[in-house]
């Protein structure tokens, strides 16, 4: 039951973005009179993040202070009322406050459930469990792109009704979690984290940079230019998930006889192609081919990252060092849409999506001649 409900809020994370993907282009529509509101939009998708990025390493120093479970428990109903605030809101920039809340109760959550990971499990039960959870939050995340993009035919506040499912596995989660009090023990010189770190946090800034362009800009291809339905863009995604959780399922297969640096050159490499292909349809059906290596790259990257950091830190300072990490991802997410408007405001987003697989193709190369510096 431990795994399970550890499994359980580790979909929390994939759920906070993408169960509202699929709505976004009616939510613009809807908003209609909202002045740059396709833009705006977009930060329903990442108003979370930057939550999420500004508060996580707070909340790593508190579950080393005060322990996993409390956190943790008050981040769920936050993330509970936060999320299907949505769906009975009116006011669009309320529902920004309501995707804020959202986004600390995400901090919470993801903070303390992977510091529980490292708590519970020595270095190779890691390794499984990481497949593992790479593999649920797949299949998690194609039940809730179809549910939100079967909820969006309905109307576009509908899909906010996904983010009451954590109801389901509440009692579930209170009963079967229980604090470690030895593992989180603190003083002075533990909570000075290592400098070897940098490497990881950089790494997950710049993978979620690229790899939240597919739910934030791939609706408005889809929709937009190509003339597919909102629920075509929730196929797409679903395809994805379905290729990232039987990727993912394969890690502890991968890092048994591959190095970290090797498993991030696979992750962008994929990535690169599955861009490219992105770049050149003008079909909308094409896009499937593009979900296999979108799919095969994010099975990967998170997978590869978190369990890269936990072999670097001590129990001792994990949440305050997974707290960074997570703030990392989340920046990440934030600036994307914001970093590449220029880019989709001038070459469109094909363009967008052709210089980024380029430029991955020379961070593949600069990987491998830089191998045994990094990634040790």
């Amino acid at each position: 039951m431990i795994k399970f409900s550890l499994l359980v809020l580790s979909s929390l994370g994939v759920m906070s973005g993408i169960a509202i993907v699929a709505a976004l282009p009616l939510i613009a529509h809807h908003f209609g009179d909202v002045k740059h509101i396709e833009f705006l939009s977009k930060l329903l998708l990442t108003i979370p993040s930057v939550m999420v990025a500004l508060f996580a390493p707070f909340a790593g120093m508190l579950i080393d202070k005060i322990g996993r479970l409390k956190p943790l428990f008050v981040g769920i109903v936050l993330f509970i009322v936060g999320g299907s605030s949505g769906y009975y809101l009116e006011n669009f920039y309320y529902i920004l406050i309501g995707r804020a809340v959202l986004g600390f109760s995400v901090a919470l959550i993801m903070t303390a459930s992977l510091a529980l990971v490292g708590d519970y499990f020595s270095d190779k039960e890691r390794h499984k469990f990481m497949s593992l959870q790479g593999m649920f939050v797949g299949l998690s995340g194609i039940v809730f792109i179809l549910s939100g993009g079967f909820l969006a035919h309905l109307g576009w506040n509908y899909p906010f009704l996904i983010y009451l499912v954590p109801l389901l596995f509440l009692p579930l989660v209170f009963s079967s979690l229980k604090e470690l009090p030895h593992e989180h023990k603190h003083n002075a010189t533990d909570l000075e984290l290592n400098v070897n770190l940098l490497p990881v946090y950089i790494t997950g800034f710049f993978s979620m940079l690229l790899f939240y362009m597919l739910p934030t800009q791939l609706p408005y291809l889809v929709i937009n230019e190509l003339g597919g339905s909102p629920s075509l863009v929730s196929y797409f995604i679903a395809f994805s998930m379905l290729i990232t959780a039987t990727t993912s399922k394969q890690y502890h297969y991968l890092k048994a006889r591959l190095s970290f640096a090797q498993i991030f050159m696979i992750t962008y490499l994929s990535f690169a192609v599955g861009l490219f292909i992105i770049s050149q349809v003008d079909y909308v059906y094409h896009l499937f081919f593009a979900s296999f290596f979108m799919g095969v790259g994010f099975a990967l990257v998170t997978v590869n990252i978190n369990t890269w950091l936990l072999s670097l830190v001590h129990a001792s300072k994990r949440g305050r060092a997974v707290g960074l990490l997570t703030s990392s991802f989340f920046f990440g997410q934030f600036f994307s849409p914001i970093l590449f408007e220029p880019v989709v405001a001038r070459f469109g987003i094909q363009g967008l999506f052709l210089i980024i697989s380029i430029m991955l193709l020379f961070v593949v190369a600069g990987i491998y001649f830089k191998r045994t510096r990094a990634f040790t």
